[in-house]
């Protein structure tokens, strides 16, 4: 595999995430640190973790124990338990079969980081995966895109009662065979694919919920690389975060209000990725599923005609913490109450987020963590590297429109000069017009108005001359024309970055199970280049 990288400016990433991976003095004071390897190595070697260790490590270790094979509970335990080992962690919501390209991405990042980390400040550095299963946006979650000729194909999973519960306690049902159906009916026939079902059989096994099966999927191809899975849906995790919670519903209107100004602030910049509410708080609700905890004046609403005072809620917290769930910013203060961590990987997204939220870990006494750019890369097929080869245009030129692209094409390679010359011709008609009406002596200006109509049909029949004129080229030059239409789907399907878009089961059915431990292979042996990911990676495959 050949690695290119290319600048993030040059594609469509947030004005905030380019600036952050640049270190743009501007975007730094919404962060712990600049974004730099030297901070990120100083972050590792400087970290305490606040909480108890030998809970923590009992927690993750139960957790890893129904999911994870690769490392039995006690070892986990252990590890986790000393007070040299350290975590780098990212996570993301529970994508059907994996998710798109940028799931593995980020899981290649922690494990990269935490190899080269482990090197160089002395720490036991462990990569992290938190699953995140409190989400309950389904839609977001719901669908497979795999590549399909010149186009791409969308697999959806219809589930009605899905939407509002959250996605980790789903599970596996007669609803989903046939979306599996449809995925494996996508997957091309290769040497892989027989080996890529069996594993996604294993782990999507019917009954097993979707954080179980999201979970022991990225275990079966990353535990081997030391991976550790964690999360926080069930009774243990939030009575060991329960502080975290209380804290929230202590100071509610104090959260909201350093939320609301440092989002303010950010957003005389930048723009404003999470809308502040009134509450950082869920309710996974037995019958409603996750509800979002409203606050007004000391008031707590699960729902219309259901309050609490904060004396009350507290009480809940007490006997019921599981029914507790955090929103997007204080999902982080709850995993870095949890897990000793000391950076975090994240996409744009993530890290414009992250911008918003540097005051919360002040209220919560917490340091914030590193925050590391993820990787991001394009992975580029055999066939499109020829037909790249092959075209007038460079990798970004594929962001246009395939019209456009397809225009300048056929305007290049037909004839060049085919607009020039209808132009000519249409000014040539336009000004025979004119001196013949002159010579002919025509004053009145009715026949004027005339002679001017006639050349303006005139100009219509040339202008579906030079139409008819471009639809021969486009026959003649149909072979070329599809090879643009399908280096522009496999670049940016859907006019979106690849990794955004495309799952990575198709590549792994294509290029074998093991793809991705010779890409992590690959920028082990390189790491020198890539301390930390600040390009856009263009992988020849």
């Amino acid at each position: 595999m050949d690695i290119e990288q290319l600048d993030f400016r040059n594609l469509p990433y947030s004005g905030l995430f380019c600036d952050y991976i640049d270190r743009t003095d501007g975007i730094v004071p919404f962060y712990s640190r600049k974004h730099t390897y030297d901070d990120l190595k100083d972050a590792v070697s400087s970290y305490r973790f606040k909480g108890d260790r030998k809970k923590m490590a009992d927690l993750i270790a139960g957790f890893n124990s129904g999911i994870s094979d690769h490392i039995s509970e006690g070892e986990l335990a252990g590890i986790l338990a000393d007070e040299n080992t350290v975590a780098v962690t990212t996570g993301q919501q529970l994508s059907l079969f994996g998710g798109p390209l940028y799931t593995v991405y980020k899981t290649m990042t922690v494990i990269h980081l935490a190899n080269r980390l482990t090197r160089d400040t002395g720490r036991n550095v462990v990569p992290v995966f938190w699953l995140a299963d409190e989400d309950h946006d389904f839609e977001e979650i719901s669908a497979a895109v795999m590549p399909e000729r010149q186009d791409v194909k969308k697999i959806t999973l219809s589930c009605d009662a899905c939407a509002y519960h959250a996605a980790g306690s789903i599970r596996v049902d007669e609803g989903f065979e046939q979306f599996r159906r449809k995925v494996y009916e996508s997957l091309q026939p290769t040497d892989f694919h027989e080996q890529l079902v069996s594993l996604l059989d294993e782990a999507y096994a019917s009954g097993r919920t979707y954080r179980d099966a999201f979970g022991t999927l990225l275990s079966r191809l990353f535990s081997r690389h030391g991976l550790i899975l964690a999360g926080s849906n069930f009774r243990q995790a939030k009575e060991y975060s329960s502080n975290c919670i209380r804290k929230a519903i202590h100071h509610a209107d104090e959260i909201q209000t350093i939320l609301t100004e440092q989002s303010q602030r950010l957003g005389g910049s930048y723009h404003q990725q999470v809308q502040v509410t009134d509450s950082l708080l869920f309710w996974h609700d037995d019958e409603h599923g996750r509800v979002r905890l409203k606050h007004e004046d000391g008031v707590w609403q699960r729902k219309p005609g259901i309050s609490f005072t904060r004396d009350e809620l507290l009480e809940l917290l007490e006997k019921e913490p599981e029914r507790f769930s955090p929103n997007v910013f204080l999902r982080p203060i709850l995993q870095d109450t949890i897990l000793p961590n000391a950076a975090y990987v994240g996409g744009p997204a993530e890290i414009a987020y992250y911008g918003q939220m540097k005051p919360v870990y002040d209220l919560f006494d917490m340091g914030m963590p590193f925050i590391a750019g993820r990787m991001s890369a394009t992975l580029v097929e055999p066939a499109v590297q020829r037909f790249l080869g092959e075209l007038p245009f460079g990798f970004t030129d594929f962001l246009k429109r395939f019209e456009d692209l397809e225009q300048h094409y056929l305007r290049t390679h037909g004839n060049s000069d085919l607009d020039k010359h209808f132009e000519t011709w249409k000014e040539q008609v336009d000004a025979l017009t004119s001196k013949m009406v002159v010579e002919a002596g025509i004053a009145d200006p009715g026949l004027r108005k005339h002679a001017k109509a006639i050349t303006k049909e005139y100009n219509k029949s040339i202008d579906k001359l030079k139409k008819k004129m471009v639809n021969v080229i486009r026959q003649k030059e149909e072979v070329q024309t599809n090879r643009i239409r399908k280096v522009k789907s496999a670049l940016f399907p859907n006019e979106k970055l690849q990794e955004r878009e495309i799952s990575f089961i198709y590549y792994l059915n294509k290029f074998g199970m093991d793809l991705f431990d010779r890409l992590l292979k690959q920028l082990s042996e390189q790491d020198e280049e890539f301390p930390l990911f600040t390009k856009h990676h263009i992988i020849k495959l």
